[in-house]
């Protein structure tokens, strides 16, 4: 495979570009300042940072420091087509280097557990976000959930062997809110919950939006009846975890997407569905009334409560 390089100058260019006049110019987005940040008025989890360089995207747990970061992660180019992207030129010279050592993965650093009960993350899951007792004691039962010595909530993803491999952590306190994977997370393990059914996949982005599931499956059918149902949670939008899980599965026939309803929840969706069912599946998607699951089911426990107060 051959290589370009690059005049140091051309690499400057490419890596001290102004992403949002390179957004602007390259694919049409507008940002607005927000704070110290300035935030993407078509994909408002898209922010880039005060340098005008750096990124994340956060529906898609993507980051990076500069534009050719953005052209490689989110556009899926190599360096050499990012750079030519960016500077409008092609390298001067090609070359072969000598192959590179592929290092081994690294292990999964989890949060150290908190000590005791987990009486933090309890309390958020359970008053803040409504979720049931039951299926957060299961969750935890099965090691897939538990509260770091900060009162994090850490979501858990294991992979065939019973070995973590994936892990994501969010922050209980409403006030500031904080999420974010792992170090050397592999998200083909991302958080997930077997049933008994495991020929239908329900899709969602957040462990929590998939805990909640959990809970209105309860609310509409009987205390444990989550449990007959498989489901996973990509942790952002990205389909790097459903292919995997699929691979691993074979059985599955159904996929069941309930992403955000938000415009890039829907753009995935959209695309999702031309792409899985191109593959042989049986693709449904169904839209949140509010912003994801988790809101439809707090919504859903304030008109209960509401009626019982009426009565």
């Amino acid at each position: 495979m051959e290589y370009k390089k690059f005049s140091s100058e051309q690499l400057d260019r490419a890596k001290n570009a102004d992403l949002i006049d390179f957004l602007g110019e390259y694919m049409g987005l507008e940002f607005k300042k927000a704070g110290r940040y300035y935030q993407c008025k078509q994909h408002n989890s898209l922010v880039v940072y005060a340098d005008r360089k750096g990124f994340v995207w956060n529906s898609r747990s993507i980051s990076g420091g500069d534009t050719i970061d953005f052209l490689r992660k989110v556009e899926g180019k190599s360096f050499p087509e990012a750079v030519e992207a960016i500077v409008g030129e092609a390298a001067a010279v090609t070359y072969k280097p000598a192959p590179k050592y592929k290092p081994e993965p690294e292990h999964l650093v989890l949060p150290e557990k908190a000590d005791g009960k987990y009486s933090r993350v309890f309390a958020y899951l359970s008053q803040t976000r409504k979720i049931s007792s039951d299926v957060i004691t299961d969750f935890m039962k099965a090691d897939k959930l538990y509260q770091d010595k900060k009162g994090n909530c850490v979501f858990v993803g294991f992979d065939e062997h019973g070995t973590a491999k994936f892990g994501s952590v969010r922050g209980t306190l409403t006030e500031k809110k904080y999420r974010g994977d792992c170090k050397n997370s592999d998200k083909r393990y991302a958080f997930n919950q077997m049933g008994t059914d495991s020929t239908r996949l329900y899709i969602f982005e957040a462990p929590i939006d998939l805990m909640s599931h959990c809970t209105m499956t309860d609310l509409a059918y009987g205390k444990g009846t989550y449990k007959n149902q498989t489901r996973l949670a990509l942790c952002g939008s990205s389909d790097v975890a459903l292919e995997a899980f699929l691979e691993r599965h074979k059985e599955v026939k159904v996929l069941n997407f309930r992403l955000d309803n938000d415009e890039a929840g829907r753009a995935a969706v959209a695309k999702y569905t031309t792409k899985y069912q191109a593959k042989g599946y049986e693709v449904h998607c169904v839209f949140s009334k509010g912003k994801d699951v988790n809101e439809d089911l707090i919504n859903r426990k304030k008109e209960f409560e509401s009626s019982k107060q009426r009565k």
